[in-house]
C-alpha cells in the first residue's frame, strides 16, 4: 500500500514518466462514458474532508476505519487516476512523433492544473496514516490495496 501511495504520488508529478496498465473499460457510446464520468465526479468524496477527518479522528480509528477511509481517498482521486492512465496509453501510441507527444505535454499540463491540489493532499494524509499504528498497518497491507484499487476500477500503478 505504500508503495502504491508514493507511486500515485510520482505520477501526480511524473504523469509522462510512469507507466499503467490501461483498464479503463471502453465504450462504443461516447454521450454514456460521460454521464458515467460525471456519475462518478458526484460519487467521489472530497479528499480535503478526508485529511481533515483523519487530523481530527485518525488517533481513533481502527484498522476497518482506516481502510474505508483510504477507500474513500481512492475514490476521490480516481478522476486523476484515469485520465492520467488515458494520457499514458496516448503516449505509448505516439512512440516518437513529437508533434503527438508534443500535444499529449498539453494535456499533462491540463490534468496536472485540474488536479493541483491532489498531491498536497495525498502527501498530507499518508503522513497523517503513518503517524498511528492502524493507519500504517493499512499502508503496510499491499494485498489489500491492489484488491481494492481492482474493486474500484483503478489503475494499477507500475513503477
Amino acid at each position: 500500500m505504500k508503495k502504491l501511495l508514493f507511486a500515485m504520488v510520482a505520477f501526480a508529478l511524473c504523469l509522462g514518466l510512469n507507466s499503467c496498465k490501461k483498464e479503463a473499460a471502453a465504450t462504443d457510446d461516447p454521450a454514456k462514458a460521460e454521464v458515467k464520468a460525471a456519475d462518478d465526479a458526484a460519487a467521489a468524496p472530497n479528499l480535503a474532508d478526508i485529511v481533515a477527518k483523519a487530523k481530527a479522528e485518525g488517533a481513533n480509528w481502527t484498522v476497518d476505519q482506516w481502510k474505508e477511509q483510504f477507500k474513500g481517498v481512492m475514490l476521490a482521486i480516481k478522476p486523476m487516476m484515469l485520465a492520467m492512465s488515458e494520457i499514458n496509453g496516448k503516449m505509448e501510441a505516439a512512440g516518437d512523433d513529437a508533434g503527438k507527444l508534443a500535444e499529449i505535454m498539453k494535456e499533462v499540463s491540463d490534468v496536472q492544473a485540474k488536479f493541483n491540489d491532489i498531491d498536497k493532499q495525498m502527501n498530507e494524509f499518508t503522513q497523517i496514516a503513518e503517524g498511528f499504528e492502524n493507519g500504517k498497518a493499512v499502508i503496510d497491507d499491499e494485498e489489500w490495496g491492489k484488491k481494492m484499487m481492482e474493486e474500484l476500477g483503478i489503475p494499477d500503478v507500475d513503477i
